[in-house]
């Protein structure tokens, strides 16, 4: 209970003023005596009292008084809210990548889908269920509806990605459950406390692990080596408490270059070396033996070329000059490397010449042509390339780089600029200054209809590259370099990640699993889609072909002969459910009304007491 104007209770003064009105009516008390005027009042012939006494009369005007204050001051009632007859209940769905895993003829999804369905049929007459899915971010599949064809449809319709599920994206589909009285996870990992805390304050959580152990072999890398130079690798794993034979076959531009089966034993790696390859190109490594997960069982990786390619490198200092043209040669052996200097004398003698790459330090080189361009911290004035040196910083750190995790120890570098970017350039590498959090971009790279350029900010003087305590410095430069190098039609990537190609006109995106969609691209002439399935995408705009190879392992994923965690008890569980069934909202419900009925029934007994008394001993004792 309660008032929602308490200050309206100050009309319960009048209460105070119904007391001096009884005081003063019964101070002295009047009897009947014989005049002139018949029968007239006179004061009685006693002290005057001062003592208050009541009646019915006084108890009825009281207790009218009492609920008119109340009325005005709003008192309410706090009552639960009537259970409703319609329950909701959400069902949630791991879409990992381990949930393709097959147990004979049957994935973990299978599995999940029809303990689902066994759910719906057997759930009481107004159950409503709502769909989510997750696996990098949540999905609201279908929302709170009854049990008909369509939600039978949407659950069926669920599909795997090859990716390992994020925990927050369960805490996102764990939110979009919220209103539900009941959740039905539905995973083969069982799912850390901390994350189910939150939920189960509201609503009985009940968890469905799917699967048991099933042996799995998978391919963890593969670098394709130097064409003409250096072997390939190829890493399998096998996560099984057995020996597995593993069929492996490796192919380079579309020809046989390894086949062989091998004996891993039990929960143990083993390196296959190959080649090496007679070209660059692409290499594909597959494994033909049936296992738990096919995912993981086909990686790609691009070969450089060993076509001739003329590199130039550009740099005011010949320290730098000499470090930069190591590094071309070691990238790609196949680099016909032209060193100069920044002197006009140098500089002249470039006029009229094209070069596929061209690496320059500390200089603009606006007049180069080159079909790719590479530049290393680039002077304070760059307009020409499209490039913005932000400012000047005395020394800096790196602190991360693209597809790796943050540096638990940053890189200290030298004089930096840092890089304000133009929206056709994608960022590769972060960093900033000691004891600021802040950060800023340190390495860019992007694609224009006149070539591919990318720009490091930090100074190479001094064979900063080749010190071994800044060896991310050096990866950051070597990988930037191949990226330059890579064929412009085709690329590698991991599944998951965001794959922007600049084809500067609508393009047609066909996916591993066959299907088509329409992608536009933005004012940088970029379209951009996630790969989160893995296996070869073709990117379709006008008459060119752009092929992305999607690359998909993960340890926790792959591990697939740990069988699922314990369930919730089941006594615990119907404990849950119990609870949530007893918890009932509550809702404010003002008594008005009520108490206004009150007054007007108080008023009529008080003219009813009235009406009988005047009847009784007269109009003079009303």
């Amino acid at each position: 209970m309660g008032l929602l104007e308490p200050l309206n209770l100050l009309l319960g003064l009048s209460l105070a003023a119904l007391v001096a009105i009884y005081l003063r009516a019964r101070a002295r008390p009047t009897i009947t005596v014989s005049s002139l005027e018949l029968f007239a009042e006179a004061a009685a012939p006693v002290a005057r009292s001062r003592t208050l006494r009541v009646d019915a009369l006084f108890w009825l005007e009281a207790a009218a008084l009492t609920a008119l204050t109340l009325a005005a001051a709003g008192f309410y009632l706090r009552e639960p809210k009537p259970a409703s007859r319609v329950v909701r209940e959400a069902l949630v769905f791991d879409l990992g990548a381990a949930m393709n895993a097959r147990e004979s003829d049957t994935s973990r999804l299978d599995a999940a889908r029809q303990a689902a369905l066994a759910l719906i049929d057997s759930a009481p007459a107004g159950r409503e269920f709502s769909v989510i899915g997750y696996a990098l971010d949540a999905q609201l599949i279908r929302a709170a509806a009854g049990r008909g064809a369509e939600l039978r449809s949407a659950i069926l319709a669920l599909t795997p990605v090859a990716v390992a599920p994020r925990p927050a994206a369960l805490s996102a589909a764990l939110i979009d459950a919220n209103g539900a009285a009941k959740i039905d996870l539905f995973t083969d990992h069982q799912p850390a406390p901390e994350l189910l805390r939150d939920a189960r304050a509201h609503a009985a959580v009940a968890i469905h692990l799917i699967g048991g152990p099933v042996e799995n072999l998978a391919l963890v890398s593969l670098d394709p080596g130097t064409p003409k130079s250096s072997q390939g690798h190829a890493l399998i794993r096998n996560f099984s408490a057995r020996a597995q034979p593993c069929e492996l076959v490796i192919d380079a531009a579309g020809r046989e270059v390894f086949h062989s089966t091998l004996i891993l034993d039990p929960r143990a790696a083993a390196m296959v070396g190959f080649g090496p390859l007679a070209q660059g190109g692409m290499v594909r490594a597959r494994i033909m033996t049936a296992d738990g997960l096919s995912a993981d069982n086909e990686r790609y990786a691009l070969a450089p070329s060993v076509a001739p390619a003329r590199a130039l490198v550009v740099s005011p200092d010949n320290a730098t000059r000499d470090d930069l043209a190591r590094i071309l040669l070691a990238v790609n052996p196949a680099y016909r490397v032209t060193v100069v200097d920044t002197t006009p004398a140098a500089l002249s003698s470039l006029a009229g010449q094209k070069f596929d790459l061209a690496v320059i330090h500390d200089f603009s080189g606006a007049a180069i042509d080159a079909a790719a361009r590479f530049v290393i911290f680039p002077p304070p004035a760059n307009g020409e390339s499209g490039r913005v040196v932000g400012s000047s910083i005395a020394q800096a750190e790196l602190r991360g780089r693209a597809g790796a995790p943050p540096l638990a120890t940053p890189v200290t570098l030298g004089p930096t600029r840092a890089l304000a970017l133009p929206a056709w350039m994608e960022p590769l590498a972060l960093g900033g200054v000691a004891g600021d959090p802040s950060s800023f971009v340190l390495a860019g790279i992007g694609r224009t209809p006149g070539g591919s350029n990318a720009v490091i900010g930090f100074d190479v003087r001094n064979h900063l590259l080749l010190d071994p305590d800044r060896l991310d410095a050096l990866l950051l430069t070597i990988d930037t370099l191949r990226l330059l190098a890579a064929p412009t039609d085709a690329r590698v990537v991991a599944t998951g990640d965001f794959v922007p190609v600049a084809t500067f006109a609508p393009a047609t995106l066909l996916t591993p699993s066959g299907a088509r969609s329409q992608l536009i691209p933005d004012r940088s002439g970029r379209v951009r889609f996630r790969a989160v399935e893995a296996g070869r995408y073709a990117l379709q705009s006008g008459k060119k072909t752009t092929t992305i190879y999607a690359n998909y392992y993960d340890a926790g994923e792959s591990d697939l002969a740990m069988a699922p965690g314990a369930d919730t008890p089941a006594a615990h569980m119907a404990h849950m459910i119990e609870a949530a069934g007893m918890h009932r909202e509550s809702q404010v419900v003002q008594q008005t009304t009520p108490l206004a009925a009150l007054v007007i029934l108080l008023l009529l007994l008080e003219s009813v007491l009235l009406a009988r008394r005047s009847a009784r001993w007269g109009v003079s004792h009303v």
